[in-house]
């Protein structure tokens, strides 16, 4: 079990020197955690987490407000970072079997509310994988894709090189048939240049039959 719990609390109040007046202080804080081993709920341990953090918070920050360690400038400023190895030590929460970590703190100061504590950032979306498709349409071989749309490149090849293969085909069909016309061109031009033997010729005479002697005549 994991998440983010954020609380707010009174820490104070702490003795301003300059004033000579007490101070009130509210922390609004947030951090994340990680349960190991302890027992109950996600609201038992959340309860847990914000209860031994916000008294951490005060045990660290206390004494050295006292011992003028810090001031009240370094909670305006933002500039108690170097406390929070030491809040987490003293929150105990590891020991019953909590994770805590990316502690962050605002704070409100002499009644002014602190700034509220942002949830922690939502991961960043997965990229969508570019999708991919090969069609056949009218012959052709269209390749499109989500990122790049459609492969107008390759498509515009395959137009040239088609084109080019039906110039070839209608090229090769004139040439054949150029070739058989020549072919029985030739053939009819060499077959009346060069008719066969006996053609057109004039059949033979026919033998003429001898006259007949009419009777009464020498």
């Amino acid at each position: 079990m994991h998440g983010y719990v954020k609380f707010t609390g009174e820490i104070g109040p702490f003795l301003d020197t300059v004033q000579q007046r007490q101070v009130s202080v509210v922390v609004a804080g947030g951090c994340k955690y990680s349960v190991m081993n302890a027992p109950g709920d996600q609201a038992q341990i959340e309860q847990q987490v914000q209860t031994q953090m916000l008294r951490a918070i005060h045990e660290t920050i206390a004494p050295k407000m006292a011992s003028e360690q810090i001031s009240f400038s370094h909670m305006i400023e933002g500039t108690t970072g170097p406390l929070i190895p030491e809040i987490f030590a003293r929150s105990g929460l590891s020991q019953a079997g909590i994770a805590v970590d990316k502690l962050a703190m605002h704070f409100g100061i002499d009644g002014r509310p602190p700034k509220p504590i942002e949830g922690p950032a939502a991961p960043a979306p997965s990229p969508i994988a570019p999708q991919q498709a090969n069609l056949r349409v009218g012959g052709f071989n269209v390749h499109a894709s989500t990122d790049g749309g459609i492969d107008t490149a390759g498509l515009k090849n395959q137009l040239v090189a088609k084109a080019k293969s039906t110039i070839m085909w209608w090229l090769m069909g004139i040439v054949i048939v150029v070739i058989v016309l020549g072919s029985v061109g030739a053939y009819g031009y060499y077959a009346y240049k060069h008719p066969p033997a006996g053609a057109g010729a004039a059949p033979p005479a026919a033998a003429k039959a001898p006259e007949k002697a009419h009777p009464g005549k020498k």
